[in-house]
């Protein structure tokens, strides 16, 4: 088998000078720190990490970008850059203090805005006027429905019901007394018979508990 021909298609990397200007134009367009490592793969590998790092001391040392040492990572970024202002802008008028005030009133803004957003919500939610007329009637009928079957209640009520229903309150109380009473009888009986039996499987125990109480009191 012939010997396999070496790939010529290997884009070519920079090196040297071409590297380091390479290097520098990316961090002043990109405007932020990177490292190395994200310097070579957002690079697209056009230059290795070694020439890369060779290309960035070199560019630290003439002073053309800045680097900051975490821990055992270097960072660089480029040099501080003036904020280019538009032509019609007079850069002497925007001094420290101006700034700040710039700010505070865009704080103010924002504050005003969210303000005005919430009171635009809470009026959105309200019916519109023209349907309020619509919904008063409906309201309107609806009371009027309630208030005639009240009525009809009341005109068709038995005074004997106040008896059947007095007696039926009654008893729910003692169902309620009697209930309590078993319920507090079954669970001392549970108790003095697990005391007693010292079950393996809980579970079953207590299944087997109900099932005897339930044929006993029901």
């Amino acid at each position: 088998m012939a010997p396999k021909k070496k790939s010529n298609d290997r884009a070519i990397q920079a090196k040297g000078s071409e590297a380091e200007q390479l290097i520098e134009d990316y961090l002043v367009s990109q405007y932020k720190p990177f490292s190395v490592n994200d310097i070579v793969q957002n690079l697209h590998n056009k230059v290795t990490k070694t020439t890369a790092t060779k290309a960035l001391e070199n560019l630290v040392n003439e002073k053309r970008i800045v680097s900051k040492t975490f821990g055992k990572i270097i960072i660089y970024s480029c040099n501080e850059q003036d904020t280019a202002l538009p032509s019609n802008i007079d850069p002497s008028q925007f001094d420290f203090e101006t700034v700040l005030q710039l700010r505070n009133d865009l704080i103010e803004l924002e504050r005003d805005k969210s303000m005005a957003k919430d009171a635009l919500d809470s009026v959105t939610k309200e019916p519109e006027n023209e349907d309020l007329l619509t919904i008063i009637e409906n309201e309107e009928n609806e009371l009027k429905k309630i208030e005639s079957k009240l009525q009809s209640l009341q005109d068709d009520w038995d005074p004997a019901n106040d008896e059947i229903v007095k007696r039926i309150m009654s008893e729910d109380t003692l169902l309620q007394k009697e209930i309590t009473k078993r319920s507090k009888i079954c669970k001392n009986l549970i108790a003095t018979i697990k005391d007693s039996v010292c079950p393996k499987n809980m579970n079953k125990f207590l299944v087997c508990i109900l099932n005897i109480f339930r044929n006993l009191f029901f």
